[in-house]
């Protein structure tokens, strides 16, 4: 992969459920180190196109290229590229069985080979960055939303992944849980992270976003810098769509 390529390369995606065209061909691009935000109403698209970039959906159409690998190949071993690419969902997705440590370990040990001693030193550095080193021991069921959502992060960042793909990680969080994970974001942000992030925090999304994708029926109908996505849109629906949310 050449220094100019991008991490993700995305062509003309299509994807079709039962009588409903979800992806109505996307192409984008994403930079490693860039950090987009993608936006848009409801039934838009975004969380199919983001599901799609890692295969968690399987796209009707189109090319999906990571680091230069054609991901619609079917000779790809899509598992060992899905763990370059954390996932972070909306409702956490963590296992209720395990205690927070087991939940960041597992993954490492059985598909990197690490070993324990090593696994756990790096949960227990993560967890103490995000301020819960004293809750590793704690079951999920022990742990607020944000907490919850805080351990789903850096589980993700575990597997030392070269992206981040985050589906509206704060919508099933009460108001005042949601900063917390801003935080980290924020702070995964700065430090050059790459990242894709589908949410609806306009005030957020302004304040880190490198570049922002309006969705609305399947496609990218804008895409521009934070300062002129929200200072000068030129789309008619995402000057609707603003409207409505800021």
């Amino acid at each position: 992969m050449s220094a100019n390529e991008p991490l993700i390369r995305v062509e003309d995606l299509k994807k079709e459920f039962v009588g409903v065209h979800a992806l109505r061909g996307v192409t984008t691009e994403i930079k490693r180190g860039e950090v987009v935000f993608v936006v848009g109403p409801s039934g838009s698209g975004k969380s199919t196109f983001l599901r799609c970039l890692n295969r968690l959906e399987d796209p009707t159409g189109g090319k999906i290229y990571f680091n230069g690998v054609d991901l619609m190949d079917s000779s790809v071993n899509i598992n060992k590229h899905r763990q370059k690419m954390g996932m972070v969902f909306q409702h956490f997705n963590l296992f209720p069985h395990m205690t927070v440590l087991k939940n960041m370990t597992i993954a490492p040990m059985k598909l990197q080979n690490v070993s324990k001693e090593d696994a756990e030193r790096e949960a227990m550095k993560l967890l103490e960055r995000v301020g819960l080193a004293d809750r590793a021991g704690a079951y999920p069921s022990q742990l607020s939303g944000g907490q919850k959502q805080r351990v789903a992060i850096v589980r993700a960042l575990c597997m030392k992944p070269e992206v981040m793909l985050f589906d509206e990680p704060t919508s099933a969080l009460d108001p005042e849980m949601v900063g917390e994970v801003l935080q980290v974001m924020g702070e995964l942000a700065k430090e050059r992270m790459t990242m894709v992030v589908v949410t609806h925090e306009m005030a957020f999304a302004r304040e880190v976003a490198d570049r922002i994708l309006f969705m609305a029926d399947g496609k990218i109908l804008e895409e521009a810098a934070p300062a002129e996505f929200f200072g000068n849109p030129k789309n008619e629906r995402l000057k609707a769509f603003l409207s409505k949310v800021i």
